[in-house]
């Protein structure tokens, strides 16, 4: 315990060190094109906000479903979904850069031909209602916390996480699909899906999952007793499942949205379908569905730790890159478009979130007892 502590406090270090490096670069191109920088963070803010935010409806749903896929990475999970209050400060940047992000801000009311939309997309509004939505999941999480820690020491039963966890994934739906309108729909004002808030949420959920399905099969060997194959492939069967569901609902979005041909609805498509980035959906729908799929039907596949785990790496990177997606068409719908801000900023968030993260991990054991238990016999 105490030279995995160690470790875990060497990475952290690291991280934090990547983090503040990244983070002056990111200042300093700030002054140079304060338009970039804004565009630049907001992608790179959904992903990892949208780690954090996806790990506690991963154990959400665990604390009502059961079963060990849960147990083994619960605490990677409760490490995930700690960094939750980093997420919310380091949102503060999006709505002092909102001229540069989002156009109804600039527009004096009456402008635009939305009229029922502009005392919704108002600046202070939309401000109190994003923290609205962060400080109810950072609320949400310190009460799974508290009662999971109790969960951990054996002073409570398995029933006292399912009542609060079934009100907090109707809590998390709720914020989530309000959340996505805003933070990402409200980008082109004009257009309304009523599939995308599932695209988010799911994105969200299958990124979580496979990043802690990855930590704990890249930690399990130096573990005393690792989990049992049968965690490998339980977890390698929800993400199988999660990258299907991901695809449908995506797939749906564009089939709905294609056939009605109506022009509100398909602004958001048409600045994604030249300039090369109809070549980054097919790149997306490759990483994100069709090798993981061929993959993850195989269960020798998704019974060994080390391939379970690059398959998660492809699955992580592909959500990377459908943040990206999400936000980088619309200020650059001509062509693809990857300014050096992108991944500076990328290492800026992710060191801070990963400096967190492993500072939260250390303090407890990487598996629970209940499984530790199981393990052993």
């Amino acid at each position: 315990m105490t030279s995995r502590s160690s470790n875990f406090s060497g990475w952290q270090l690291r991280t934090l060190v990547i983090g503040l490096v990244a983070a002056v670069g990111s200042i300093i191109g700030a002054f140079f094109d304060p338009a970039q920088f804004f565009h630049s963070y907001l992608f790179v803010w959904l992903f990892w906000a949208g780690l954090s935010l996806g790990a506690l409806a991963v154990v959400m749903l665990q604390s009502l479903t059961g079963g060990l896929w849960g147990l083994a990475i619960r605490n990677f999970c409760q490490a995930t979904f700690v960094t939750l209050p980093l997420m919310a400060l380091l949102f503060l940047p999006v709505p002092f850069g909102a001229h540069w992000i989002y156009s109804w801000s600039n527009y004096l009311p009456g402008s635009l031909g939305y009229h029922h939309k502009q005392q919704y997309l108002s600046l202070p509004f939309f401000t109190a209602r994003s923290f609205l939505y962060l400080g109810g999941m950072i609320f949400l999480a310190f009460l799974l916390r508290k009662r999971l820690f109790r969960l951990h020491s054996q002073t409570a039963s398995h029933s006292h996480t399912a009542g609060l966890s079934a009100g907090g994934l109707i809590a998390y739906v709720l914020s989530m699909n309000f959340a996505s309108t805003d933070w990402v729909m409200s980008l082109d004002p004009e257009w309304f899906s009523t599939i995308f808030a599932i695209v988010f949420m799911t994105g969200q959920f299958l990124a979580a999952l496979a990043l802690m399905t990855a930590l704990l099969a890249a930690f399990a060997p130096s573990m005393e007793r690792p989990p049992p194959k049968k965690v490998f492939h339980d977890l390698g069967n929800m993400l199988l499942a999660f990258v299907v569901f991901w695809t449908y609902v995506s797939f749906s979005q564009f089939l709905i949205i294609w056939s009605g041909n109506l022009p509100k609805e398909i602004s958001w498509y048409l600045s994604r379908r030249g300039g090369g980035w109809q070549w980054f959906a097919l790149g997306l729908a490759l990483t994100q569905f069709l090798l993981p799929f061929a993959l993850l039907l195989s269960r020798a596949k998704k019974r060994d730790p080390r391939t379970l785990a690059l398959i998660c790496v492809c699955i992580i990177a592909a959500n990377v890159g459908v943040n990206f997606w999400f936000v980088a068409p619309t200020f650059h719908p001509s062509r693809i478009y990857l300014h050096w801000l992108d991944p500076v900023e990328f290492l800026a968030l992710g060191g801070f979130w990963f400096a967190l993260f492993f500072r939260s991990l250390k303090q407890r054991p990487l598996l629970p007892p209940q499984l530790e238990a199981l393990s052993h016999a």
